[in-house]
């Protein structure tokens, strides 16, 4: 279980007039680490698992180098919300705030992490893991919380930090992190509190997410065999590819 990491950068003076902390923080959410995690580990999956076992050297390697060139940026996130998240990439917040997301933090990791076994069958270990699920859509609450109070921006500025910014983070924090049946849900599951007014609006980012979950790099099915088929072609390719790219090489060497 990877977050992002909240890092203070600074300490100024409160301006908003509502609020009556003298002071905050100015945080800056990094998700490097937990994007870098995530992007390795589906570069092993594929890896292990894309092509099958019976593939050659050639074809392997093959795969890890057009695995290197694939934009991951655009399958672990929506690229068309990007603004959004650079936007809130730094974050005012009291202090107490910072320490609530870091006490939160831990406790979602410790519950994660908690070793279950027999008597605890399927069914009562995801029930208990919920604990942890919940630590996690709070630790994001604080975030945007602090966004909607402490760095007004926008005049619709409740909707973007307490609805968008909030599904958008928890959308690229579960993403390959959980299945993807669930990730729609963890990422919208706030929704179910808000006026209809609200949800009505919310509709076509929702679908937009749930666009994302379907994305796969080369534009690949994510269906088994379809997706097997279609890579081992893309990667055969690249093998012909490189061995022309081999001959002429060494013909321009002999000239």
């Amino acid at each position: 279980m990877k977050f992002p990491e909240l890092k203070i950068i600074d300490t100024i003076q409160n301006d908003m007039e509502h609020t009556d902390e003298k002071e905050l923080v100015v945080i800056e959410l990094d998700w490097i680490d937990i994007d870098n995690h995530r992007i390795e580990n589906r570069k092993d999956w594929y890896l292990k698992y894309g092509l099958g076992p019976e593939v050659g050297q050639e074809q392997n390697l093959a795969l890890k180098e057009i695995l290197e060139e694939v934009n991951w940026s655009e399958i672990l996130y929506t690229i068309k919300y990007v603004d959004i998240l650079k936007e809130y990439s730094y974050i005012k917040m009291p202090k107490q705030y910072y320490d609530e997301c870091q006490y939160l933090k831990e406790m979602a990791i410790e519950e994660w992490d908690r070793i279950r076994i027999k008597p605890f069958e399927t069914t009562v270990r995801e029930k208990l893991l919920e604990v942890a699920i919940k630590y996690i859509d709070l630790f994001f609450y604080m975030i945007t919380d602090a966004a909607y109070m402490y760095n007004k921006k926008t005049t619709d500025h409740f909707f973007e930090c307490s609805i968008l910014l909030r599904s958008l983070m928890l959308y690229r924090f579960w993403k390959f992190q959980t299945g993807g049946g669930l990730i729609i849900d963890k990422s919208t599951d706030f929704m179910k509190g808000y006026t209809d007014d609200v949800k009505e609006k919310f509709k076509l980012i929702k679908e937009d997410l749930i666009q994302n979950v379907k994305l796969e790099p080369f534009g690949l099915s994510r269906f088994y065999p379809e997706r097997e088929e279609e890579l081992l072609k893309i990667v055969n390719q690249r093998v012909r590819d490189n061995k022309l790219k081999s001959i002429l090489k060494d013909n321009e060497l002999e000239m």
